[in-house]
Parts: structure tokens; C-alpha cells; sequence
């Protein structure tokens, strides 16, 4: 294999489709589940906004962080795993994968107490999640959030005195947050668990493309590298 200048294309590629996937969720969460799954720093926000305004949303976010933490713990324990970074990151985005699909079916049966079981599944799944993308080692791009990566656009843009090197690859984060935001809103309008069970789907995508390799668009991409 040719000795890259720039990223594993295959890593660039599969974290912009979990950005997809967590702008889908994000969305879906807020909206239908009154509270964020993945993004803790807006779930803590909002607990501290529902207490000070006297509202009863604090329990979900307290359920939220708590299975967040969990399953970021589990994946701190997959990662340390003797196993190359595409191989561990990549099941690691099929096991988060399946259990959004879980979370999907959990709320597409109406059972009580549907509600929290799909977001303890899905916290947690973004627990792993997180540790995943962690592990992929992309500058800016350990989140799938837009604050670090509007900061890294700016900061190393000419106009700052900076090489501009990433640009590509952070306005295409940009982008796939906003289309996954919009994707999970109009879908969820429709259908949550179809909503949900697309977002988990882009995410099995992402994790089943770190994992291939022989074809010839697996070839293709690892003679590639996205600066």
C-alpha cells in the first residue's frame, strides 16, 4: 500500500456517514424525545434550562447521560483491543448499528415505557459511538458536531494565516450534519422508527465499508488519501 500524504479515505468517509447518521438522530431525539441522545453538552443544557423554567425533562436527561457514560465505557474497553484501527472502529459502527435498529423496532411497537427504552438504547449506542470516532484519530471530526469543525475551518484557513488544509473535509462534515439533521426531520414527520432505523442503517453502511476489502471499490479507496 502507497504511503499516504493525507487520511484513510475509508475512515473520512465512514465518519461522514455517522455525522450523517448523528445529525438523523439528533434531530429525531430533540423533537420526538425531548432531549439529545448523542450530543451531552445540549442534553446538560437542557437540563439545567428545564430546572431553572420549572419543567419535568430532567429524569430523561439524567437517563440519557447515565447510558451514555455506559456505553462509552464498553467501547473504551473495545478499543483497547490488539486489532488495527479500521477493523476495531468498524465493528465497533456495526454493533451501534444494530442497536439503533433495536431502538427503531422498541418504538415501532408502542409497548409502555417505549419512549425510555429507545433512549437508553440509543445513549448508550452513542456512548460506543463516540469511542469509535475517537479512535479514528480525524482532526476535528472526533464529534460528530459542528463547533470544532467550523473552529478548525476558520482557524486554518489562509485568512488566518493557515495552510487551508482539511478545508474538503470539514465542509463536507458541515454538510453531512445539516442533510442528516433534515433527512431525520422529515423522515421522522412521517415515521420515528423509520427515521431512527434509516439513521441506524447509514451507520451499519459505515462500519461494513471500514470492513471491506475484497472489492474492487475497497481497492480503489485504499490507494486514496482526503487531506
Amino acid at each position: 500500500m502507497t504511503t499516504r500524504a493525507g487520511h484513510d479515505a475509508k475512515l473520512v468517509i465512514a465518519i461522514l456517514l455517522v455525522t450523517m447518521a448523528m445529525g438523523m438522530l439528533d434531530a429525531i431525539s430533540l423533537l420526538h424525545l425531548k432531549i439529545f441522545a448523542g450530543y451531552m453538552t445540549a442534553t446538560i443544557i437542557l437540563m439545567a434550562v428545564n430546572i431553572a423554567t420549572s419543567q419535568a425533562i430532567v429524569l430523561s436527561g439524567l437517563e440519557a447521560i447515565g447510558f451514555y457514560f455506559l456505553g462509552a465505557m464498553v467501547g473504551g474497553r473495545l478499543v483497547r483491543r490488539q486489532r488495527s484501527i479500521r477493523a476495531t472502529v468498524g465493528d465497533i459502527l456495526l454493533g451501534v448499528g444494530a442497536m439503533v435498529g433495536i431502538a427503531a423496532w422498541i418504538w415501532s411497537t408502542n409497548i409502555p415505557g417505549d419512549i425510555y427504552v429507545t433512549l437508553a438504547l440509543l445513549s448508550c449506542a452513542m456512548g460506543l459511538q463516540t469511542s469509535a470516532t475517537r479512535h479514528a484519530k480525524l482532526p476535528d471530526m472526533v464529534l460528530p458536531a459542528a463547533t470544532m469543525v467550523l473552529h478548525g475551518l476558520a482557524h486554518n484557513s489562509s485568512a488566518a494565516g493557515g495552510s487551508s488544509s482539511g478545508t474538503l473535509r470539514r465542509v463536507a462534515a458541515i454538510f453531512s450534519l445539516f442533510a442528516g439533521a433534515a433527512i431525520g426531520t422529515l423522515v421522522s414527520s412521517r415515521s420515528v422508527s423509520l427515521g431512527i432505523a434509516l439513521a441506524g442503517g447509514t451507520i451499519v453502511v459505515a462500519g461494513g465499508l471500514l470492513l471491506l476489502r475484497k472489492h474492487p471499490l475497497a481497492f480503489h479507496l485504499d490507494r486514496m488519501s482526503i487531506p
